[in-house]
């Protein structure tokens, strides 16, 4: 499955990546499941951002 997603930098796609993160921390003691699932999301993210070649990402901030 491919997502296309446009008008974010990969700034704002950090800071969703943070979001996952915070909220896999906040939730962790009451729910672990759903905190490793947004676990997961996030590495799975930031993977697929480091997949991505350095100059398609120069390019979609412009």
């Amino acid at each position: 499955m491919a997502l296309h997603l446009t008008g974010l930098s990969t700034e704002d796609i950090a800071e969703v990546i943070n979001c996952l993160l915070l909220g896999a921390e906040q939730t962790a003691e009451e729910d672990g499941q759903l905190a490793a699932h947004r676990l997961s999301l996030a590495h799975r993210i930031g993977d697929a951002l480091d997949e991505l070649p350095t100059n398609a990402l120069s390019r979609e901030e412009r």
